[in-house]
């Protein structure tokens, strides 16, 4: 136990990464490990061993030989292993992979062009300078452009005028940024990634390298004339440059030296070439690390000017000293023992996993260096070698062992994934002082208390200092001792730390060492501070301390809050108000709690002042109220403030003696151990109400009991006022008479005249209304006290109304019966009638289903036989038919009796009814639970439809198949009440265990969605100018949402009724504030102040009145500015994070009438924000039509666009084979496929599909694409079933088939490696095709590993190829970059979808003729022939194929699938067309005018007609401008919006998307959240996902992106680099255990000390 809260003469300030060189390693090294024997036959260490004494103990007995300390106390000390030949660094042999791909080995340079590597040099000095701007432009002169213009001296001076800001080399350890780290990597990627097959320098060509096994490389022959000229062409350039040099810099072509040459220049040249063929003869084969070296080494010298700036990336040399070095490791590191003991059990000792593997090292080394002594075959060495190379690279990386899977632990898997050293160990601990227990209710706690268990009290302690204020109470602490509470565990002074025993006289002995506290009260000033110096008393957790309380998973702020301490005699658990319970998602039913204790007066100072629990009463994410009373206390508030509760005297002061309020001022921690009722003290006193009936007997109302606790509770201040509308209706309480009138109420009052339903508090008295849930809620009762008088108000009213409820409650008494549950017998049976016609619904529905007028006669096994035919031949037919069924059985349950049966059917009156006050009230259900008890459970659903059917097409096998009853299909009309037959009670646990399921699985995936979140964003704070900036000083917004406004203190901004009517009191609050305010920021948003001027204007006040209410919005808005330091990412990803764990699954929603699939849920969020998906799975495009527009013109645009493929027009199709025929005196079988198609007048109405062009379609392109498609199917076949290369007669049509598929492969794999090496894999489409043919196991198969990807916490790349050397890895296959670029090319034009401009064509109708003529006059080209007839007649289409010798096919599946791809009428990406309105949450309309962004009514939006697309296609938008209002056009693809209108466009379409994805779940998200979210994605201009390659890989500080994920990739990128980290990020702050700069962090406190 050591004091931390000394001062510190170091801290760290910032942290460089770059590898040791071997002369570190041998300064750090005690001792030279030479022996792989660890221990002799006594158990002794062998000296020069692993387990050397030098390194550290060995045991507990032993001392260390290098400090002579014991292992409790022994640092620990380093060894090393020298190598006897050096090896391949195994972290950085990708990267010298990728380098060596670009050296070339003749003349010792990259391999680039000489002017291209000067850009690149020049650009990097730029961007170090600061000056991105004209770095950029060093773009253009790259080879291919202008480059003889270019000198590179001249390209680093400062720019003219004020586009350059160049910083001085002092400035640019500060100034470093992540847009100047993001240029520079991209810089050094586009040089490292280019591939040229010959040197531009020298114009050699040079060998192909290839990686045989991880860890060695492997060099292809030259021919021998290529060696030569390579040589010859080396020798003449390095006589070229000798002459240039003797000569004094003339310049001499190579032609002259030839022909003018001498012979002593002869002589040499033929020296050299000797020499040279000698080299390249030795550099063929294996590749060794030895040789590597002297390349790499003449490369850095060569190059390097370049190479410094690889090194050491921000040019702060950091990095400079290892240099090509870090590529190779001749020495190894041994760690101390005591971070790898050995495991003992029992007898057995297992040595630890890095032990293991130094031993393997070792014993390598040491058989390599016998092979050198002993002078062995040249291929014995080299086994060897590889062997050492092998081990090394298990030591380091366990990944890269080639075939082993259960080797042991490797370096990098230390510091990777959740078990790793940064997210285990660094970023979070177990720690001291806390404890965790089950927690159990206490409503007579206050809301902020946690009672803790005496055994917690007696174990928990304090460092409190000993002052001559405390010295009485801490010396009766040390005399109680650590067993009687309240007492003391240790003692600490200059000299020592005593633990105190349980009794005896040292207690007494250890309390005389504490001063006297009686020379302060005597002779005041005159005693020596020394006595009390470094004399702490460690006291036990006591009444009024303060903890922090957590409950796992932290979600959100709340989460974690400050609870005063109270110490309960007699209990076992943690005792917590129910108060807090929504705010940790706690109940009571066995959750954990943990709590800690703050171990400094800072922290102390923190907990009481901002984490305390009053202070959260306000959720981050919307703002609106999180804390409240629940359940009882909200049926017991209803019946102590509804009108006809009366209280005696003695009744009413019992309430408010039992409320506790005498101490709710003072903090009710005041009061002694495990009392519940506190006793009144003189200083506060009650103001008694005259009773509210004198005659016959003087009596109080409950509402009075309310007022004259609101009286006391804001006593000091100027009273309130406030007006809420109750959950509960003005009839709710009233009785009821059934016989003759309805109601006894009186019909001559006014309808609007305000009743109890709405709740008024005039001056402090409640006037009117019955306090009920709502009253909790936003803007209500406790709400508006908050707002007006602060946290601490009303956490004290919410303690003092808790007690009175429960004392209430006690008093008046509240239980459920049956009776409250039944009906009256009249309503019963006509309840029963109604579900019994529900009956009915299932056979008309069905009948409309397969077009069966229900006049006509038909038996039900004819009319299931029929719906069987439907369902089958079309399976999205069943979707329609469920969500008919689903409608129509709704619309019947939501009418007639059923829909009034719960307020007037129920027995007992709704009055007198404890279900229906629970519900009403809000305190506990709903009406859909009292409508399952009472009424029936209605439709069951699973993932949104109905139940769905078996393959025989029943439900459950007690239903006959296809059976058209709704309760067949899920539809309960039993009820709880009066018990479920068992089929009803299995399809209601079908629906229950969904929500377990989805529960179950959603849990990681939004915890993973969070955490992705977190990390991106924890850097962003409001800084002192209202700014919020990232950690390099990035301005993400001008001002946090806009408007500068916190997320807590939103509520009341826009409530001008509730600011104006208590204006005296919103004065009074925040006076001060405004006098103390910005400077940046000091006058209303326009928004803000037209709301006001508009509220001004409908109160009519007069300007005087205006100017005041103004003025008080001032005041308002001044004192709701977000403080500097408040981290508002962090708050920004709990807030989106938090509510997605309420959120179902898997959810697609039908996108209006337009019936559209749109993803929804975590899927969907996962696309916007962690993926930024460019190809997302539901695109769709939305546009109002004009506004003289109708919706028929809507619908005919729709029919005219929408995409129409064969399979549409498809009625049936069948197919025959002919298992054996002879077909040009060949063997074959013949394969029949006969289609018949839909009538024309069945096609859409306003199409212009005509019969010529379908037929044309299905005879040409529909022929083509289904050979394509078997072809595809049958090399599948080929590769997956092991099955041989077909053989066939060469004479034959189709004798290359296979061959034509095979090269199409061949060619696809060169595609695939020109763009990326590891891709190995040829032809993709012809995969994912097949795979789809072999049916659903294949797909399961194929997709099991993206699903882990997509959702498991943490996808950390499992391959040792990490994303580094990826992106920076070229194509293996040296091809030239010309190829390269074009392809790339391709790709980025595929890509960027709404890029297009609108062609010059006019109209839809002259871009189909144009089609039309194209079709007609294309030949019929076919790479294969197979088909053999051909017919198209009127409906009836069929085609033969032949097969010889193929295995057999299912050509049904691969026509369906080929139908729907090949298109009869389709405009781009455009699929689905619906003709839709305004109202859609899909669509974007302002109006005639957009400029102002004015919102339209919903009811004119309606009028308004819409298209609705499925895919994104803007350029067909963009031509139908004359009857699309194409300003409002609107894509849900971020990326598509981005390329066609510009990165705002994609901000507001983040921040739309990710706003209705909450909103179709009822979710409120504050748009301050969603604001910097968007900002932070777009605010480089591009659209960056938050995953480890987006925005954080940008980020200036390595240890950031190490706790995120691939820790060992990013800590190597950053010693190769040589990167700094200035600790800015609260990640590389808290690795290193300093306090974040955020909050109370984000500034220091200077204190005059005299020294």
């Amino acid at each position: 136990m050591v004091l931390t809260t000394e001062g510190a003469t170091n801290s760290v300030e910032a942290v460089a990464f770059s590898f040791l060189t071997d002369d570190e390693i041998r300064r750090s090294s005690r001792v030279k490990i030479t022996s792989p024997i660890l221990v002799d036959f006594l158990l002794h260490p062998v000296p020069d061993g692993l387990y050397d004494a030098a390194l550290g103990p060995f045991d507990d007995k032993s001392l260390c030989k290098s400090c002579g300390q014991t292992s409790k106390h022994c640092p620990g000390h380093f060894g090393h292993i020298e190598l006897v030949s050096p090896v391949y660094n195994p972290l950085m042999f990708n990267i010298l992979s990728n380098i060596l791909q670009r050296t070339c080995f003749t003349c010792h340079h990259f391999r680039a062009p000489s002017k291209e590597v000067d850009i690149r040099t020049s650009q990097l000095e730029l961007i170090m300078k600061g000056d991105i701007i004209r770095a950029k432009r060093l773009e253009s002169i790259i080879p291919g452009k202008s480059v003889d213009s270019f000198n590179p001296d001249e390209s680093i001076h400062p720019g003219d005028g004020d586009e350059s800001q160049c910083y001085s080399a002092e400035q640019l350890g500060e100034n470093w940024t992540s847009l100047q780290f993001s240029e520079a990597m991209s810089v050094l990627r586009k040089l490292l990634t280019k591939k040229h097959k010959k040197c531009q320098k020298c114009g050699a060509k040079n060998p192909k390298i290839s990686k045989p096994t991880f860890g060695w490389f492997h060099m292809n022959v030259l021919s021998a004339d290529e060696t030569r000229a390579d040589t010859i062409r080396s020798v003449e350039s390095e006589t070229t440059n000798d002459d240039i040099s003797l000569g004094g810099g003339d310049t001499t072509d190579v032609e002259d030296i030839t022909s003018a040459g001498t012979a002593k220049r002869d002589k040499r040249k033929k020296e050299k070439l000797s020499y040279k063929l000698a080299e390249q003869n030795k550099l063929s084969g294996s590749l060794l690390p030895s040789q590597v070296k002297g390349i790499l080494e003449l490369l850095w010298e060569n190059e390097a000017r370049l190479c410094s700036y690889i090194n050491d990336i921000q040019d702060q040399g950091f990095g400079k000293k290892a240099g090509h070095s870090m590529f190779f490791l001749e020495n190894i590191f041994v760690p101390p023992i005591k971070f790898r003991p050995p495991t003992k059990g029992g007898d057995n000792v297992m040595e630890h996993p890095q032990t293991v593997l130094l031993t393997k090292v070792l014993q390598c080394n040491i058989s390599l260096g016998d092979a050198h002594l002993n002078k062995s075959d040249p291929s014995k060495v080299l086994s060897r070698w590889m062997d050492l190379q092998q081990s090394v690279n298990m030591l380091f990386d366990n990944k890269t062992a080639s075939g082993k899977r259960d080797v042991a632990t490797g370096i990098c898997q230390l510091l990777e994934k959740k078990e790793g050293i940064f997210r285990q160990k660094m970023m979070g601990k177990r720690v001291n002082f806390a404890c965790r227990s089950v927690i159990s209710p206490d409503p007579y706690l206050a809301v902020n208390e946690i009672g803790i268990p005496p055994y917690f009290a007696l174990r928990l302690s304090y460092p409190e200092r000993v002052t001559p204020w405390n010295v009485v109470k801490l010396r009766n602490a040390i005399l109680n001792g650590p067993e009687s509470h309240p007492g003391a565990t240790h003692y600490a002074d200059k000299v020592s730390i005593v633990k105190l025993p349980p009794k005896g006289k040292l207690l007494s002995l250890t309390s005389r060492k504490l001063p006297t506290s009686r020379g302060v009260i005597l002779h005041q000033g005159k005693i020596s501070d020394h006595e009390f110096e470094g004399k702490v008393v460690y006291r036990h957790l006591k009444d009024g301390d303060v903890v922090l309380v957590n409950r796992q998973p932290t979600l959100h702020k709340p989460s974690i809050m400050a609870h005063i301490v109270r110490v309960l005699k007699g209990e076992k658990t943690v005792r917590m108000h129910y108060a807090n319970c929504s705010t940790y998602n706690a109940d009571f039913d066995g959750d954990e709690i943990n709590v800690h204790f703050p171990q400094d007066e800072i922290s102390r100072a923190e907990a009481y002042n901002i984490v305390n629990a009053n202070n959260q009463y306000v959720k981050p994410t919307s703002g609106d109220p999180i804390r409240a009373l629940i359940q009882d206390h909200i049926v017991s508030a209803a019946l102590l403030t509804k009108k006809d509760t009366f209280l005696s005297y003695e009744e009413f002061n019992q309430l408010l003696y039992s409320s506790g309020v005498s101490m709710a001022g003072l903090g009710s921690f005041y009061g002694k151990h495990g009392q519940k009722v506190f006793i009144s003290n003189s200083e506060s006193e009650m103001f008694l109400f005259p009773p509210a009936i004198w005659k016959p007997e003087p009596l109080w109302t409950g509402k009075q009991v309310i007022s004259a606790l609101l009286y006391y509770i804001t006593r000091g201040s100027p009273p309130f006022t406030a007006e809420k509308n109750a959950k509960i209706p003005s009839n709710f309480f009233k009785t009821q008479i059934r016989k003759g009138k309805r109601y006894t109420e009186d019909t001559s009052k006014k309808k609007d005249k305000p009743d109890e339903d709405k709740l008024l508090i005039y001056k402090n008295d409640l006037v009117r209304g019955v306090v009920d849930k709502a009253q909790f809620g936003d803007y209500g009762m406790i709400h508006t006290v908050q707002e007006l008088y602060g946290s601490n108000v009303a956490g004290n009213l919410l303690s003092a109304l808790s007690r009175l409820f429960t004392t209430f409650l006690q008093m008046h008494g509240f239980t459920c019966g049956v009776d409250d549950l039944m009906l009256t017998e009249g309503k019963d049976v006509e309840r029963m009638n109604q579900l019994k016609s529900c009956e009915i619904i299932g056979d008309s529905v069905h009948r409309e289903f397969i077009g069966v007028k229900n006049s006509d006669n038909i038996d039900p096994v004819t009319l299931q036989l029929n719906i069987e035919k439907k369902i089958r031949s079309n399976g999205e037919a069943a979707l329609t038919l469920d969500r008919k069924m689903t409608s129509n059985l709704n619309s019947r349950t939501s009418s007639g009796i059923l829909k009034k049966l719960l307020s007037e059917g129920i027995l007992k009156p709704s009055g007198k009814n404890c279900i229906s006050l629970m519900t009403t009230s809000g305190a506990k259900g709903s009406m859909v639970n009292f409508q399952q008890i009472s009424s029936h459970l209605g439709q069951q659903e699973l993932e949104g439809k109905r139940v769905p059917r078996m393959v025989s097409g029943k439900t459950l096998p007690c239903f006959p198949p296809w059976d058209c009853s709704p309760r067949a299909g899920g539809f309960i009309i039993d009820r709880f009440l009066t018990a479920l037959h068992p089929q009803e009670y299995y399809f209601h646990c079908m629906a229950g265990r969904e929500g377990l399921v989805d529960t179950a699985v959603k849990t990681s995936r939004s915890g993973y969605l969070q955490r992705c979140l977190m990390k991106n964003l924890e850097c962003l704070k409001v800084c002192y100018d209202h700014t919020v900036r990232d950690a390099d000083g990035s301005i993400i917004q001008f001002h946090y949402g806009e408007d500068g406004v916190d997320v807590h203190q939103t509520s009341f901004i826009t409530e001008f009724g509730a600011l104006s009517t208590n204006k005296e009191l919103v004065f009074s609050n925040y006076c001060r504030q405004l006098d103390r305010s910005s400077p940046y920021i000091n006058k209303l948003p326009e928004a803000l102040e037209g709301k006001a001027e508009k509220f001004s204007k409908q109160r009519n006040l007069g300007s005087m009145e205006q100017a005041d209410f103004l003025r008080l919005m001032e005041h308002k808005y001044v004192s709701c500015l977000a403080q500097p330091g408040e981290p508002v990412g962090v708050l920004a990803s709990q807030s989106v994070g938090e509510p997605a764990t309420q959120m179902t699954l898997n959810t697609f929603h039908l996108a209006g009438r337009g019936e559209m699939n749109v993803t929804l849920g975590i899927p969907r969020l996962q696309e916007i924000l962690m993926a930024a998906a460019r190809d997302i799975k539901t695109p769709f495009m939305t546009c109002p039509l004009r506004h003289d527009k109708s919706m028929k013109d809507a619908i005919c645009l729709a029919d005219k666009l929408k995409k129409i493929t064969v399979a549409d027009i498809i009625k049936s199709m069948k197919v025959s084979v002919v298992p054996v025929t002879v077909l040009g005196g060949q063997v074959c079988s013949i394969y029949k496929l006969v289609m018949k198609l839909y009538k024309s007048k069945q096609y859409p109405e306003y199409t212009d599909i005509t019969l010529d062009d379908w037929e044309e379609t299905l005879r040409v392109n529909f022929v083509r694409e289904l050979e394509d498609a078997i072809q595809n199917h049958m090399t599948l076949l080929s590769k997956i079933s092991g099955i041989k290369k077909f053989k066939t007669d060469p004479q034959s049509n189709y004798s290359n088939s296979s061959e034509d598929a095979h090269s199409n492969g061949s060619e696809s794999e060169k595609k695939g490696q020109n763009n990326d090496d590891d891709d190995e894999d040829g032809g993709g489409v012809e995969d994912t095709e097949g795979y789809e043919d072999l049916g659903s196991d294949a797909q399961k198969r194929k997709l099991q590993g993206t699903d882990e990807v997509d959702y498991e916490d943490g996808p950390e790349e499992e391959t040792h190829d990490g994303e580094l050397s990826e992106e920076i890895e070229g194509d293996e296959d040296g091809s030239d970059v010309d190829a390269n670029e074009n392809y790339n090319n391709v790709t980025d034009a595929n890509n960027s979808e709404g890029l297009e401009k609108p062609s010059k064509s006019k109209t839809i109708d002259e871009k189909q003729n144009l089609k039309r003529e194209k079709k007609k006059s294309e030949p019929t080209t076919k790479k294969y022939d197979r088909a053999i007839f051909v017919e198209a007649k009127g409906k009836h289409f069929e085609i033969h194929f032949r097969f010889t010798g193929e295995p057999h096919i299912l050509l049904t599946q691969i026509a369906q699938r080929t139908a729907k791809k090949v298109c009869i009428q389709n405009f781009g990406k455009v699929g689905e067309c619906k003709a839709i309105t305004c109202k859609e949450s899909g669509v974007i309309y302002y109006g005639k005018d957009g400029r102002k962004r004015i919102e339209i009514s919903a009811s004119e939006k309606e009028q308004i007609p819409a298209l609705q697309t499925s895919g994104v296609h803007f350029k067909t938008f963009w031509e139908l401008e004359d009857d699309l209002d194409v300003r409002y056009i609107y894509s849900n693809n971020v990326h598509a919006m981005l390329n066609a209108y510009g990165v705002e466009a994609a901000r507001e379409t983040i921040i739309r998307e990710v706003q209705n994805v909450f909103k179709s779940y009822g979710i409120s998200v504050n748009i301050r959240h969603l604001t910097l979210i968007a900002d932070f994605m777009t605010h480089t201009g591009s659209y960056r996902p938050m995953n480890r390659t987006g925005s954080i890989a940008d980020s200036t500080s390595p240890f950031i992106k190490m706790c995120f994920e691939t820790a060992g990739n990013f800590i190597v990128e950053a010693a190769y680099h040589g990167q700094v980290d200035n600790l800015e990020t609260p990640s590389a702050r808290i690795c290193l255990g300093l306090p974040v700069k955020m909050g109370t962090g984000c500034h220091d406190l200077i204190q005059k000390l005299e020294i």
